[in-house]
């Protein structure tokens, strides 16, 4: 080959190269807005740590707390058994206090009795009493008569002191009582300050969960405020990709007659019946990625009618497992017919949204929905599965 050759063949393959580099270039205007939002995505995630770790404090005092308040509602029964039963002694006290006054009530009344009774023997002299006894009329009876004036003395007598004996048996009792307040009321107020004691513990603890729940309360706002910006930007990129045309972008294969549905993006994060922790060889399509996919029109290969669509998905964010759409998240299915002899069928999965219905008759190129990371989904792609005569093949050679 000689150097003229060379040179135009080189000429060539740095046109070619210029040419696929240009029809799969990234866009430049999405790359800020999504390193913002991976940005965002690593503080929300920090704060998400954040919280957990707090909660994890909380957990601690929190425990702490529960116990203090077992422990001051033992306190506080053992307050109530003991007002209950200063409680009773008060009641045996007032008893034994009405009774003495009664008993007193009755000694006075006798002591002036028998003051009466002495005046009157005083008044009348002494010779009363022995006329008294003169008047015995034989020995017999002035031995009754001077029995029974010794007998009235002795009963006063008897009297007096059973009554004073009651009243000091009384006074003892009461006393006893009264030591028996002196206790309860002194163990009440042990108890008390027990109690005061742990309510002073269970302010600190409230204290410090308070602090913390106000931190967790704080760091919570600041990740919602945080995901709320995610979302502002997600939308802002996906309103920035569909305002650029991708017409210089598309791709048909001249040979098959199919278009490749995400213009501008060629990667392949995950091949046909891909073996990756993920798959494990269980992949009926390929899933086509690539920096700043998110919110890129998806086209339709080939014209067709659309079968099934579900766009049920709300949550359009990173995950991992299978949270809607059996897998596909937002997806839909569009028979394209027969194409050079055999009858194709597709699956556009894992959409941020859905924009065809059921029924409806599409073309080659036309907007079908927009690249998502809906369903069992780790990232922004689109999965593109196709069935050939029923059959799932892999797409890759029908487009290259």
């Amino acid at each position: 080959m000689n150097r003229f050759t060379k040179r135009i063949m080189t000429i060539i393959l740095c046109f070619s190269i210029v040419v696929v580099s240009s029809s799969f270039s990234i866009p430049v205007y999405s790359s800020t807005l999504q390193e913002q939002i991976n940005d965002l995505e690593r503080q929300s995630k920090a704060k998400e740590a954040e919280i957990s770790k707090l909660k994890q404090q909380k957990a601690e005092p929190q425990a702490r707390a529960n116990a203090i308040r077992e422990k001051i509602a033992i306190v506080q029964a053992q307050i109530n058994a003991c007002n209950a039963e200063i409680s009773k002694i008060n009641s045996k006290i007032a008893k034994n206090k009405q009774m003495i006054a009664e008993k007193q009530d009755e000694i006075a009344k006798d002591k002036l009795e028998f003051k009466k009774r002495i005046r009157a023997i005083y008044m009348s002299n002494f010779d009363s009493n022995i006329k008294i006894l003169l008047g015995a009329k034989g020995f017999s009876d002035f031995l009754q008569l001077t029995q029974l004036t010794a007998s009235i003395s002795a009963k006063d007598k008897s009297m007096i002191e059973g009554l004073t004996a009651e009243i000091a048996e009384l006074d003892k009792i009461n006393a006893e009582n009264q030591k028996m307040l002196d206790s309860q009321v002194a163990i009440r107020s042990t108890i008390r300050a027990k109690q005061q004691e742990l309510e002073a513990q269970e302010n600190e603890v409230n204290q410090i969960l308070g602090s913390i729940n106000q931190d967790i309360n704080t760091a919570t706002k600041e990740n919602n405020a945080i995901e709320k910006e995610i979302r502002a930007k997600q939308k802002a990129l996906e309103d920035s990709i569909r305002k650029n045309s991708y017409s210089s972008q598309t791709f048909i294969n001249p040979n098959t007659g199919f278009q490749w549905p995400v213009n501008g993006f060629r990667t392949i994060s995950a091949g046909f019946q891909s073996n990756d922790a993920v798959h494990r060889g269980h992949h009926n399509g390929i899933d086509i990625s690539g920096g700043g996919i998110q919110g890129q029109p998806i086209r339709a290969i080939a014209d067709g009618i659309v079968g099934t669509v579900n766009n049920s998905c709300t949550h359009n964010y990173k995950k991992s497992g299978n949270c809607c759409g059996n897998g596909y998240g937002n997806y839909c299915v569009i028979n394209h017919g027969t194409i050079n002899g055999s009858n194709y069928t597709a699956y556009y999965a894992h959409a941020q949204t859905i924009t065809v219905s059921p029924g409806q008759k599409v073309t080659q190129g036309q907007v079908i929905g927009y690249v998502g990371t809906t369903g069992w989904s780790t990232g922004y792609h689109l999965h593109l599965g196709i069935l050939k005569n029923n059959v799932w093949v892999n797409p890759y050679p029908l487009f290259f």
